[in-house]
């Protein structure tokens, strides 16, 4: 794994503090403790924990916006809204209220359940802005480090804490090391994995009820990662497109994840252990090939000498042919980039072979969300920007 190189930004998490944070929220909220809520989420135009604003976290169904709704007091609601972070297309866990079935229901659809038209009329009116973010196709490397830059993971960990970890966490440990934790104790344990099974179910069932339904029918750990793998390459379907993008808009800062970053953020974390530590998925040291169709502004960012992050799990082949069908998922453009990557440093980011596993026959090697990589050679070639790349430790 990584080691502390000195004079370099030291690692932190907070999942234990945070963990606390949004069960007090989620439980205020619940409670109709308002004032409690607003101190967490600091005021719409000053927020703190704004992150945490679309957050359902292993033990809730509803989310903070849904419960506003339930109280039936547009003042609330109105608050609620005017937070950017606030996605009001946040869907319920599977779920049954005093209405009936609330199930992937949004705030809106649980006004309307409720028949409350004063709460109709005001998320009628609303203009949900989560989906405005922009998405960043790379990340600086300078400072960069994984307890922050992989906010969803972090942020799932602390919403789902007692299923993943449930024993304290120290602050100085890094989020790849909390992983290959969990990991090593999901292999030694049945319970252990099918708890996780269950909440990656539970929590996907809201963007595909297909995908879930085939997570939950895993009848034994090898299925269950098999299951992971294969619903990822799926390309047609929102686990593919969503969990992509979902990666790329994490940051460490005024990081604002949407309610379909959140529902897949127990997937995520499963993949990512898998494409780390899973030994059934070889690492592949020889050259890769990705294809992505970027605008120009983003092109110009890929200059030799370049330290980068991608943030997402990037999708690879070791054969050229195969690599033209990878699509970028989020912003995109009409210039053609072909990359072809030195996987030869010995490093966690190496690319896991999953064609054994993936729907389709690509020679695919995939790269865990956060890969590290050099630019050390740009060319065009016909209408092709081709973009050499070195994988960094």
């Amino acid at each position: 794994m990584e080691s502390y190189v000195p004079g370099k930004l030291r690692e932190r998490n907070t999942i234990d503090k945070d963990n606390e944070v949004i069960e007090t929220m989620l439980l205020s909220a619940k409670g109709g403790q308002w004032e409690n809520v607003w101190s967490i989420l600091g005021e719409p135009e000053n927020p703190k924990y704004d992150r945490f604003i679309n957050i359902i976290p292993e033990n809730r169904r509803w989310g903070t916006l849904h419960q506003a709704v339930y109280w039936n007091k547009p003042v609330i609601l109105q608050k609620m809204l005017k937070y950017i972070a606030c996605d009001s297309g946040t869907k319920v866990k599977q779920c049954t209220s005093e209405c009936g079935s609330t199930t992937k229901m949004t705030a809106l659809d649980i006004a309307r359940a409720y028949k409350y038209p004063e709460m109709v009329n005001v998320l009628s009116k609303h203009q949900n802005k989560i989906e405005e973010q922009a998405v960043p196709t790379l990340q600086s490397y300078e400072n960069y480090n994984t307890s922050e830059g992989l906010s969803l993971i972090a942020l799932t960990l602390s919403a789902y804490k007692k299923t993943f970890h449930p024993q304290p966490i120290p602050t100085d440990k890094r989020i790849i090391d909390i992983l290959e934790d969990i990991f090593k104790d999901i292999m030694k344990s049945d319970d252990r994995w099918q708890a996780v099974k269950e909440k990656v179910y539970d929590s996907a069932y809201v963007v595909s009820v297909d995908n879930a339904n085939a997570i939950k029918g895993s009848a034994s750990r090898q299925e269950f990662f098999q299951t992971v793998i294969k619903t990822y390459t799926i390309e047609e379907n929102y686990m593919y497109t969503y969990l992509n993008l979902a990666f790329r808009r994490q940051k460490s800062q005024n990081y604002r994840p949407s309610g379909h970053d959140l529902a897949l953020g127990p997937f995520a974390v499963v993949y990512q252990m898998l494409l780390l530590f899973w030994t059934d998925l070889p690492r592949e040291n020889g050259i890769t090939y990705r294809r992505m169709m970027l605008s120009n502004d983003d092109v110009q960012q890929y200059q030799i000498g370049t330290k980068f992050v991608w943030q997402s799990v990037a999708s690879s082949s070791t054969d050229l042919a195969y690599a033209e069908p990878f699509p970028t998922c989020g912003t995109a453009g009409d210039q053609a980039v072909i990359f072809t990557i030195d996987n030869k440093e010995n490093s966690p980011w190496q690319p896991r072979n999953i064609e054994k596993y993936a729907m389709y026959m690509e020679r695919e090697r995939t790269y865990p969300a956060g890969a590290k990589f050099e630019v050390t050679g740009r060319s065009k070639k016909k209408s092709d920007i081709h973009v050499s790349l070195k994988l960094l430790s």
